[in-house]
Parts: C-alpha cells; structure tokens; sequence
C-alpha cells in the first residue's frame, strides 16, 4: 500500500530556492535518482507567496522506502536547506487505502 507524504518548508524565499536548483544541480540530480531508486511514485512542489511555504507532496511505493530514502538523503536534504536559508520542515504521513 502506497503511502503520501505531505512536507511543508517555511520561510522560503523562491528566488533563493531556483537559485540553488541552477547553482547546485548536481545535487538535485542525486536526490532525482535516489527518489526514484527508493520508490517514489510521483513528487510535487508549491509555492504561496503569502505564507513563504513550500508544500512537497510524494507519494511512495511504501514507508520503508521513503525511510531508506531520508536515511541516505538526510545529509544532501540538509545541506540544500542551508544553501536555501529555508526554515525547519514538518512532514505528515498519510495512508492510502
């Protein structure tokens, strides 16, 4: 059963975060392959002005895979949100049934 993870991203600034993705490709390359070698079925990134939030939402294969994912990409993750400036994220888990 697939599950679907909902991250919000606060205090972004979009500039900052297209930026990193021109400046820093090939780390955007490695958490491509990786999210798709761990099961990630489809991902989706978006922006509100008003709030300054980024929404990520995936949906994997299974919660084993996403946790092998985050468990290899924790470090590449972190180091993108440094080079953003962004703020903390907070994920949610839901189940498909």
């Amino acid at each position: 059963m697939s599950i679907v993870v909902i991250v919000r991203i606060p205090n972004v600034d979009i500039d900052k975060v297209r930026e990193a993705a021109v400046t820093h490709k090939e780390l955007h390359e490695q958490l491509r392959n990786a999210l798709n070698r761990y099961g990630c079925l489809s991902h989706k990134r978006i922006y509100n002005t008003e709030l300054r939030e980024i929404m990520d939402i995936d949906e994997w294969e299974s919660d084993e895979g996403m946790r092998a994912f985050l468990k290899e990409m924790g470090p590449t993750i972190a180091q993108l949100a440094a080079i953003r400036g962004t703020g903390k994220p907070t994920d949610s888990i839901w189940q498909n049934y």
